[in-house]
């Protein structure tokens, strides 16, 4: 990854933490639920993050594109 896709991914975790648990501001955030504890947050139009919540927990799992999301969820 780029300099500049690092960063984004960066910007896009940081307003997370504040932002998870408020359904009002999931959307703002590109939050979307995967599985039970599974979420993926968007890190602009190519990345998702893809994280595990636990009850005061927050857990960045991985990041990947679209395409490797929809094949990794289809493997679980």
């Amino acid at each position: 990854m780029s300099a500049a896709d690092l960063e984004q991914i960066a910007e896009s975790l940081r307003p997370l933490a504040g932002g998870f648990g408020n359904p009002h501001r999931h959307s703002g955030l590109g939050i979307r639920r995967l599985r039970k504890d599974l979420f993926e947050c968007r890190a602009g139009l190519q990345f998702r993050i893809v994280f595990l919540a636990e009850k005061g927990l927050l857990t960045a799992y991985d990041v990947m594109t679209h395409d490797e999301l929809k094949a990794w969820l289809r493997s679980f």
